[in-house]
Order: structure tokens, then C-alpha cells, then sequence
């Protein structure tokens, strides 16, 4: 795997932490179940170079996606909800497939 891709993975991991134990602390347990799926697919494709740990990133971010519009539609209105939960769940994955693309044939 490239530097800059490994670069990016350890960053995402820090991220996914960080952000699953503010979840953790605000008592969200469905986002941290989901979270702690993410970040075991985030390990497989950072210290096995497996491609399955992506694929298993992209599902985890579509299900925090349901997750966040659920939990923020009351509070913050559809649209809204919808848009923020969009950015936070697809951040991670979409800049990470940026990342791998060109070496996906690479990883196993």
C-alpha cells in the first residue's frame, strides 16, 4: 500500500476513535455498534490490505447514515438531518476510496 494511503488510514482510524467515544460517552449505542464494525473493516484494510475491510466500511457507513437521519430528524428537521448524516458517514469512505483506487487490484 502507498505511504499516503497508509498516511490516510491511520488519520480515518484516529477519527473513527475520536469519534466513536464521544458517542460512547453520550450513551449512542447503535452508532458505536456500528462504529466499532467500521473500524474493524478500517483494520483490515490498513494492517491486512484486505479489501473486504472496505467493503465492510462502505455498509457500516450506509447504516450510520440510516442511524444519524433517524436520531436527528426531529431535532434538526429532514433536510438537515439528511445532509449532516451524509457528510459524517460518507467522509471517511468516499476519501479513503480516493486513496485506494488505483491499488485495489493490489490488496487481497
Amino acid at each position: 500500500m502507498k505511504k499516503s494511503s497508509t498516511i490516510w488510514l491511520w488519520i480515518a482510524l484516529v477519527l473513527c476513535l475520536c469519534t466513536t467515544g464521544l458517542n460512547l460517552a453520550e450513551g449512542r449505542w447503535l452508532p458505536v455498534a456500528i462504529a466499532i464494525l467500521s473500524i474493524a473493516g478500517l483494520c483490515a484494510l490498513l494492517f491486512a490490505g484486505r479489501r473486504l475491510g472496505y467493503i465492510v466500511m462502505c455498509l457500516c457507513a450506509v447504516g450510520s447514515f440510516a442511524v444519524g437521519v433517524a436520531q436527528n430528524v426531529g431535532a434538526l428537521g429532514a433536510v438537515t438531518a439528511v445532509v449532516m448524516s451524509l457528510i459524517g458517514s460518507a467522509l471517511v469512505p468516499v476519501v479513503t476510496g480516493l486513496f485506494i483506487r488505483s491499488q485495489w487490484r493490489e490488496l487481497k
